[in-house]
């Protein structure tokens, strides 16, 4: 959360400004939607700041001050339902505008508050706004089947095909101990394809875009899946590439989803990864 405070503004009740992002000044091709802010009763505004517009809705301290939003943010129902709400206005905000987005619960005390960080970083501002003009965000997770993948390195490595060759002319008495170190040399040669297989396909669409980011992958416990994500990553494109950055990309899928290899690629979203204020 973020709650600068001026000199002397504990005792006021002015009202708390709930910031979604900022976008472009206001013209005929960028309409606002309309929207209700976090408590579903505010309407959510621009206040602008010549070249550039604050997107935002007003919040009642009493209810959204520090200590009550502390106790609110504790709600994982209450949580869950109002950062849904947030991603799904900067959505709507980015339908009609570039939009630098800001992380959910970036509150400022007052409007003051919110003037002075606006001009702190309003050229940065500008210019990031520029720089995501006309183009799209979008991410890619591939996921595998790791059975799968365990049976293919086994079959043609050249490391196992070396110890299995290595395994067969030692004395039975031998050879039980080594099949358990050759399994582990399986699995352990499967991460390294699993990495290299990621890399390639993110190299082949890094090449279609201009930035990419790579993300922490997710274990099971994230992702709800049986199958196991082994890649994460972000790319920045022209709208002009994204034709053929998704053709790219759905000839890969296709092509190696029977051996165990599963992608998925969403977008456009916000810039969440490439228009970061700090």
């Amino acid at each position: 959360m973020n709650l600068p405070k001026a000199k002397g503004e504990e005792s006021t009740m002015e009202k708390l400004i709930y910031l979604y992002g900022i976008i472009p000044a206001e013209n005929e091709a960028s309409p606002l939607p309309r929207l209700k802010g976090l408590d579903e009763v505010s309407d959510v505004y621009r206040l602008s700041f010549d070249e550039i517009d604050a997107v935002v809705c007003e919040l009642d301290p009493e209810e959204y001050g520090e200590k009550e939003l502390e106790k609110k943010t504790n709600d994982a129902k209450w949580l869950h339902q109002k950062a849904f709400h947030h991603h799904e206005a900067l959505m709507k905000l980015y339908e009609n505008n570039p939009i630098i987005p800001m992380k959910f619960c970036t509150i400022y005390a007052n409007l003051e508050s919110l003037k002075t960080t606006i001009n702190q970083h309003k050229q940065r501002m500008m210019e990031l706004l520029e720089d995501i003009a006309d183009k799209e965000e979008w991410i890619l997770k591939i996921y595998c089947e790791t059975d799968k993948v365990k049976e293919s390195v086994a079959g043609y490595n050249e490391t196992i095909e070396a110890k299995k060759e290595e395994i067969a002319a030692m004395s039975p008495g031998r050879q039980y101990l080594e099949k358990r170190k050759l399994g582990q040399l399986i699995d352990q040669e499967a991460d390294k394809e699993k990495q290299a297989f990621s890399e390639k396909i993110h190299d082949d669409l890094a090449a279609l875009s201009i930035d990419t980011e790579v993300k922490k992958i997710w274990n099971k416990d994230v992702t709800r899946r049986t199958d196991e994500m082994c890649w994460n990553s972000v790319y920045m494109l022209e709208k002009s590439a994204v034709d053929n950055f998704l053709s790219a990309f759905k000839e890969k899928q296709k092509k190696w989803e029977d051996a165990g290899w599963h992608m998925e690629v969403t977008g456009p979203w916000p810039s969440y990864h490439f228009a970061k204020i700090s």
